[in-house]
């Protein structure tokens, strides 16, 4: 492992406004140090207790090093892993090519323009934006709602975009599933925090919307929604909550649905257009690139690279969750 950083404690007692800047400047450190993304996501790794992949221990023990990685064994379940085991750099080959294929992903390049800058193949190119995009899925754990917060249903088309239709019945069990809409409850406050999630089929439901409001928005916020029925629904839940405005402005302007069908409607033109659209099963993975492009990142090349890269190294779970959505033809929505 390249030595990034001389001290992890050092590391780790950084405030935010000096992480920032440490994130800011990573790009340029890695290339200074000679190293790459999966030196990074060791030292992102040891940043934090080491936890057994298989059952979660912390009763684990150093096992020896194999390429220079750390090796560990777990007390408990006996499971053998190194620091980079459920990380988005999990098993990788041409690891030194990581870095720059972010730079080409964040410069808005095809799959196929990335795989010719950074000399790998077109496969390969959508392997590794699916490792990256899988580890930005649980950014969503970070975003909560405050004050006057808009809610919205968007209905997007299904697709299994790049799957191949094995027989006649595939072809028309994909044909049916193509008359259903998706649907994505997007939710944004005045603070700029904002997120949309795939809740399943035809309409958002009671239940969607429930779990919005007592996980993710503050107990005094002030809902703004159109006028949606299973949202009306749940006003005599008595959920923690101000009050609930339907589709109405007030004299002042106050209350509306302008941010969120604003940033709702650039989201569809971006994947109908940018991508021409995307597999459903893939949905949530291009929502969360959007959030984080229009949340975290600064729009400045150098400093994003950096930001990218540690949101995809906060994840030790990314493998897991890239291969189970690889494996999964179709959509498969979960509670």
């Amino acid at each position: 492992m390249k030595q990034i950083i001389e001290d992890v404690d050092e590391y780790i007692s950084m405030g935010k406004q000096e992480n920032l800047a440490f994130l800011d400047n990573l790009y340029n450190l890695l290339l200074e140090k000679e190293a790459d993304a999966v030196d990074y996501q060791e030292v992102k790794t040891l940043s934090a207790a080491p936890l057994c992949p298989n059952c979660e221990s912390s009763n684990i023990i150093k096992n020896g090093k194999q390429q220079e990685q750390q090796l560990y064994i777990c007390k408990d379940c006996g499971r053998n892993f190194r620091v980079t085991t459920g990380t988005f750099v999990y098993k990788i080959q041409k690891r030194e090519k990581m870095l720059d294929y972010i730079r080409c992903m964040l410069e808005d390049k095809t799959l196929q323009q990335c795989a010719d800058e950074v000399g790998i193949s077109l496969p390969t190119s959508f392997a590794w934006r699916h490792r990256i995009l899988a580890a930005l899925r649980s950014f969503d754990n970070n975003v909560n709602f405050f004050g006057i917060i808009e809610l919205k249903q968007l209905l997007m088309e299904y697709s299994e975009k790049g799957r191949r239709k094995r027989n006649a019945i595939d072809k028309l069990i994909a044909k049916i599933r193509r008359l259903q809409k998706v649907a994505v409850l997007a939710t944004q406050d005045r603070s700029g925090n904002m997120l949309f999630n795939v809740v399943g089929f035809q309409k958002v439901r009671q239940a969607h919307i429930e779990k919005i409001l007592t996980t993710k928005i503050s107990k005094n916020g002030v809902i703004c929604s159109d006028d949606n029925e299973e949202l009306r629904n749940i006003q005599a839940k008595e959920l923690r909550r101000k009050e609930v405005i339907k589709n109405k402005k007030s004299k002042n302007d106050l209350y509306g649905l302008t941010a969120i069908e604003k940033h709702t409607g650039i989201f569809v033109n971006w994947i109908n257009y940018k991508f021409r659209g995307v597999a459903t099963k893939y949905l949530q993975s291009y929502i969360m690139w959007y959030i984080i492009k229009h949340k975290y990142l600064l729009k400045k090349l150098i400093e994003d690279v950096g930001r990218m890269l540690n949101l995809a190294s906060s994840d030790r779970q990314a493998w897991y969750v890239y291969m189970e959505i690889r494996l999964n033809p179709i959509l498969i929505l979960k509670d």
